[in-house]
C-alpha cells in the first residue's frame, strides 16, 4: 500500500490575525509544492482551527501517516509539554490519531530552530529594510 502523508502545521495563534495568516500561508506553500501530501494548519491559542479541529480536517483524505510540525522557532512549554499531551505522544514523540475509524501513525517534528535558511531569510529582511 502506498503511504499518503498528512502534515499538521501547528501555530501558536494570537488575538491578532498575523500568526494565523503566516502559518496558514506556510501550510499553503507546502501543499502547493508537494501536491502528494495533505496539509492542515491548527493553532494552540486564540485562533481557529484548533489543533483538534485541524486533525478532524484529515477525515476523508485517506492519509495513512501524519507528521505534526510546530511552526515555532524554538522549544517552549507548548512544544515540550502541551502539544505532546494533546497528541498523546510517547517519550519518542510518536503516537496515533483516530481518522475515519482507523489508527493512523503520528510523528512529531521539532521546531524550526537555528538553520541557515532562516539566517538567509533574516538577512533578506535586512536588505529589504535598508
Amino acid at each position: 500500500m502506498t503511504e499518503k502523508i498528512g502534515i499538521l502545521a501547528i501555530g501558536h495563534g494570537s488575538k491578532l490575525p498575523f500568526n494565523k495568516e503566516v502559518v496558514t500561508q506556510i501550510a499553503d506553500y507546502i501543499a502547493q509544492k508537494h501536491s502528494d501530501v495533505i496539509v492542515r494548519a491548527g493553532f494552540m491559542e486564540n485562533s481557529e482551527p484548533t489543533l483538534e479541529e485541524a486533525i478532524e480536517g484529515f477525515s476523508g483524505t485517506g492519509v495513512t501517516k501524519v507528521a505534526a510540525v510546530p511552526v515555532f522557532l524554538a522549544s517552549g512549554v507548548h512544544i515540550t509539554k502541551d502539544i505532546p499531551r494533546i497528541l498523546s505522544l510517547d517519550e519518542k514523540g510518536c503516537g496515533t490519531l483516530e481518522i475515519d475509524g482507523k489508527s493512523v501513525p503520528l510523528c512529531y517534528a521539532g521546531p524550526l530552530g537555528a538553520d541557515e535558511l532562516i539566517a538567509d531569510l533574516v538577512f533578506k529582511r535586512v536588505q529589504e529594510v535598508l
